[in-house]
């Protein structure tokens, strides 16, 4: 039987306003073993106004210590539900759970260093050459932070952009893959039981054109996250650029292998295997070109085919 999930917006479950879901497939079975909510232009909005309620509401004024203490607590979450989220990852994206449960184990990781910044943010006292001017700098919430995430490994790359975020006194909408979306909601589960307030963080699914589009042209969000492809990227850019927003992009790439005539050769080509097929080749620092110094290239060859 499949499970059936609601977007997670505001610290409530509720069901998205199309009133439509659409299946995520079993990589290994190739089965539907659970129902993901198809957001809309009106959820993102719903998403919105809450995560900029709360920038003015409880989070905003919450001292940066009491923040890095929920930091440091989901942290400490994370790790011991990580069982729970290392299943639904992999069921979603298919990769090992030894990979995977590794991966969110170390993520818990990014929240308690994030958590030990978040109140040593300072700035500075600017020496001025006009009397009796006082000049200083501070550090502020940039406000709403959308992250855009792809499906091969969805937890940690979403961490990566929300522990920052968070640490700064941002509040976060996060929208993961369609392939990969259960394992956001289960992450959605720790923010409650961690006592984050309402609207802190939010989960929107469904596809590009009907939640990514209008999560990045929304007025309201002024930062946008993405990590993927190249033509997801281009049109992020080119969509935050028309309205000035501040957007990174971490994209995919054909990463090189090189390897030279006094490598250890042995050694080399088992990371050349290792660094194309482990995780299904699907990372993106696979590497998936082999740069060889000419004289070693039928010895290398051989050796990567015998291995």
């Amino acid at each position: 039987m499949t499970q059936r999930y609601q977007l997670f917006i505001n610290n409530e479950w509720v069901d998205p306003l199309s009133g439509q879901w659409f299946d995520s497939l079993d990589p290994f079975s190739g089965e539907a073993w659970a129902q993901v909510p198809r957001a809309n232009k009106d959820d993102v909005n719903r998403a919105v106004e809450a995560a900029s309620a709360a920038m003015e509401g409880p989070w905003g004024t919450m001292s940066a210590t009491d923040r890095g203490l929920l930091l440091h607590k989901l942290g400490t979450l994370i790790e011991k539900h990580a069982d729970t989220l290392t299943l639904a990852e992999s069921r979603d994206n298919g990769k090992l759970k030894s990979e995977v449960g590794g991966q969110v184990r170390y993520m818990a990781k990014y929240f308690y260093y994030y958590g030990g910044l978040a109140d040593k943010i300072q700035g500075a006292v600017i020496p001025m050459d006009k009397p009796k001017v006082f000049n200083y700098t501070r550090y502020e919430p940039i406000g709403v932070v959308a992250t855009i995430t792809p499906w091969n490994s969805s937890l940690l790359l979403t961490a990566w952009k929300i522990a920052p975020a968070l640490c700064a006194g941002n509040t976060i909408i996060a929208k993961p893959s369609e392939h990969t979306s259960v394992s956001m909601f289960e992450l959605a589960r720790l923010f409650i039981e961690a006592g984050f307030p309402p609207g802190v963080f939010n989960v929107i699914t469904g596809f590009g054109a009907e939640v990514g589009e209008p999560l990045v042209t929304h007025p309201k969000v002024p930062r946008i996250a993405f990590t993927g492809g190249d033509e997801g990227g281009r049109k992020v850019n080119v969509l935050g650029a028309q309205h000035f927003k501040r957007v990174s992009l971490e994209l995919g790439g054909k990463s090189p292998h090189i390897i030279f005539d006094d490598a250890d050769l042995t050694r080399a080509a088992n990371g050349v295997i290792t660094g194309i097929f482990s995780a299904g080749g699907q990372t993106c620092m696979a590497g998936s070109r082999l740069l060889l110094q000419e004289g070693i290239h039928d010895e290398f060859v051989l050796r990567t085919l015998t291995l």
